[in-house]
């Protein structure tokens, strides 16, 4: 009879064990999705505000009229720890995590009967710097 209450004891503190072992892991696997889900919006959002950081001056270049001139933009070197790339085209201004199927695009349909649009930068320096020549609007 008491060989079973040492028995019972040990089974219950196994049980109680293996049940926290499997609470753990659920928790774990949850928090590892939730930090996955956020960090895949927030790295869209900070693309996003990139992007419409870069457009933004893209535009208020091309209004200034009658004279080549440029502007130097300071941008986070990586987002989510990894480098981006800013390649503007005539089709428009993509931006692109390197790595990854991440990116923005930002079409420059108003613009494009004006202007002719060119040039590719990594943000590894932190700075861009964005030409106005003529017609032509360059990314450096």
């Amino acid at each position: 009879m008491g060989k079973r209450k040492g028995q019972t004891v040990v089974f219950e503190q196994v049980l109680i064990f293996s049940i926290s072992v499997a609470i753990f892991i659920a928790a774990f696997t949850l928090f590892s999705m939730y930090q996955n889900q956020y960090m895949s919006i927030t790295t869209r959002d900070h693309l996003a505000g990139v992007k419409e950081y870069v457009m933004s001056n893209i535009i208020d270049l091309a209004k200034k009229e009658g004279f080549n001139s440029s502007i130097t933009l300071k941008i986070p070197r990586t987002i989510s720890n990894r480098l981006y790339i800013l390649d503007l085209s005539n089709n428009g201004l993509h931006v692109n995590m390197t790595g990854g199927n991440v990116y923005e695009f930002s079409s420059l349909s108003a613009l494009n009967e004006t202007f002719t649009f060119g040039g590719q930068v990594s943000s590894d320096l932190g700075v861009i710097v964005i030409y106005k020549k003529g017609d032509k609007i360059l990314l450096m």
